[in-house]
């Protein structure tokens, strides 16, 4: 059942078993994975159904370095199905190496292990929409080409690792029809938290405080809180949640909003083949359920460990497609395409994704036609079996990729960030619309985070000459001074609650649940110890897979306690009036 909150009337309470704090990818699957067990769910998000600016709006950070965070308004949204709503579908989980022992990775140590995460990979493709929950060409047997060239042969460094993507998967759109259709599921939108009121003791959630844009004051009552709002959102509403909690509900180590981390990602080298260039996988291949996936550069965990590198992995790109001189019609006509204003919100690509293909536009366009007259033939060809691929299919191709004929290709880098105290988000004294103080947001990288990729880029390069396949070209001398004009993140929001064994280590347990709480859990990236290789969305749902079955087992245990404990009760009293 959907609900307009601004329907219900003001100071009501809303009263159901479990309340699941926003309806982006974490919480539609717990409130599905809840609801199917047969539990009652009062699902709230913020967001309405279709994007509203005003909504959208009271996420936006007070203050930012736009030169290491991107706006919240890119990297977030406010609606059902969340992020979601402009995620590009890629998905990838941890590695094992994430989760080690890591002595050169600074506060990484895991309450949780590999295994005991690899074994929700399955069911978190099954909701991604991504296929088999396979990640390495080696276990899917009709690609014989196991490497992204021929003769290149998995080593200290593999190129048979993979990704894999969504069709690209709206949640909100996908299971709105399962929202709707459960009986225990009552989906509440336009309604956001602004404060989790504990008991006077601290360690019991009483009720969330829940206000509208249209001015309704609304409270929820019930037994277990999940909070699956986004992770700096989630950070924002403990910082505020300080009533009987100074620093914030969760900062009982002081690390409350710290270690925030995202990925380090760009471009500092061409990657030149000397194998035969039509042999070289330059774009997606497809399984045997047409998913489409992608190999990449990375390494054994063993080489990581032993050259201390942070987790980094590298794919081939495109050409910048704003960059004419490329010399390439289709690549001209998507720039072209892209940034024509009749076409910008047509082509199913968010803000963010048609900057990072685009960049800024500079209204440069008579070397781009003359690229498309030249090829224009050739542009003909391909726009009928691109367009259908990415509009009409039901699997959308993710992304656009060209043949080199001088067989050499962008590497685009994706680099883990390491642990910094020093990186946090905060509160400020600016209040949004409703009353809530807005962030202050210092995300910081270090010289051990730039040091890594250059090294990996290095051994990359080693990697092919070695078996005689290839080299890099950098594009620059000043290799350092490149990856720092690079660094910088937001979408990829990690840490900021981090999990740990001790309460003096982190704000949640392994459970997910807040230090000293056995009613209040957190479902995001916030929780993560490290950002490992991978984008969030995959391990968010993962996470949250997992924090269902707990749930499940956790509410089971409690009911069973208390009907031994009610016939305990009733067998005394029988027995005194006996």
């Amino acid at each position: 059942m959907l609900i307009d909150a601004e329907t219900i009337q003001d100071e009501g309470t809303i009263a159901s078993e479990i309340a699941v704090v926003g309806a982006g990818p974490a919480g539609i699957v717990l409130a599905l994975e809840l609801a199917q067990a047969g539990y009652d769910v009062a699902l709230l998000e913020s967001g309405r159904l279709n994007f509203a600016e005003a909504i959208q709006n009271l996420g936006d950070a007070n203050h930012f370095d736009p030169q290491f965070h991107a706006p919240m308004s890119e990297c977030t949204r406010r609606q059902i199905g969340g992020t979601s709503n402009i995620w590009g579908g890629r998905c990838v989980p941890y590695d094992p190496v994430d989760f080690a022992q890591r002595n050169h990775i600074p506060a990484s140590n895991w309450p949780v292990t590999y295994e005991e995460l690899k074994v929700y990979f399955a069911r978190a493709c099954d909701y991604c929409l991504c296929g088999r929950s396979e990640f390495d060409l080696n276990q899917i047997t009709h690609i014989e080409q196991k490497s992204i060239v021929p003769g290149l042969p998995d080593g200290e460094v593999l190129t048979s690792t993979l990704e894999r993507w969504s069709l690209p998967t709206n949640f909100g759109q996908e299971y709105l029809a399962q929202l709707k259709q459960s009986k225990l599921i009552k989906l509440f939108y336009g309604l956001t938290c602004t404060e989790i009121v504990t008991n006077d003791q601290g360690v019991q959630v009483e009720l969330l405080q829940a206000k509208t844009l249209g001015g309704k004051n609304l409270s929820i009552k019930c037994r277990k809180y999940i909070l699956a709002g986004g992770a700096l959102n989630n950070t924002r509403l403990l910082l505020a949640s300080d009533r009987h909690h100074p620093g914030g509900i969760g900062n009982h180590s002081g690390l409350l909003g710290k270690f925030y981390m995202g990925h380090l990602s760009g471009d500092i080298a061409i990657a030149h083949f000397t194998t035969p260039a039509k042999e070289t996988v330059f774009g997606f291949d497809r399984d045997l359920d047409n998913t489409y996936i992608r190999r990449r550069f990375s390494f054994t965990p063993e080489f990581l460990q032993e050259q201390e590198l942070s987790n980094t992995v590298g794919w081939l790109g495109a050409p910048d497609f704003g960059d004419f001189s490329h010399q390439n019609g289709i690549l001209s006509s998507a720039y072209i395409a892209l940034n024509l204003p009749i076409l910008k919100s047509r082509l199913g690509a968010s803000t963010a994704i048609r900057r990072a293909a685009i960049g800024n536009d500079q209204g440069v366009y008579y070397p781009h036609i003359i690229n498309i007259l030249k090829d224009f033939g050739e542009i003909l060809a391909f726009i009928p079996s691109f367009g259908y691929g990415r509009f009409v299919a039901q699997r959308k191709i993710p992304a656009l990729f060209v043949y080199s004929a001088a067989n050499e290709y962008p590497l685009h880098y994706h680099s883990e960030q390491v642990p910094n105290p020093d990186s946090t988000v905060s509160l400020s004294d600016e209040r949004d619309q409703l009353g809530m103080r807005r962030l202050n947001i210092d995300l910081r990288f270090t010289d051990q985070d730039i040091e890594s990729v250059v090294k990996a880029h290095y051994y990359w390069d080693q990697h092919l000459r070695k078996h005689e396949c290839g080299y890099l070209e950098y594009l620059t001398d000043d290799l350092e001074a490149c990856v720092w004009s690079q660094a910088g993140d937001g979408f990829h929001q990690v840490g900021t609650t981090r999990m740990s064994e001790h309460k003096n280590e982190g704000v949640v347990g392994s459970n997910c649940n807040i230090h000293g709480f056995d009613d209040l859990f957190i479902a995001s990236s916030s929780t993560f110890v490290t950002s490992g290789q991978a984008n969030s969305t995959f391990m968010i749902v993962a996470f949250a897979l997992r924090l269902a079955d707990h749930l499940k087992q956790k509410i089971n245990s409690e009911k069973r306690i208390l009907i031994d404990r009610n016939k305990l009760t009733n067998s005394v009293n029988h027995a005194e009036q006996c």
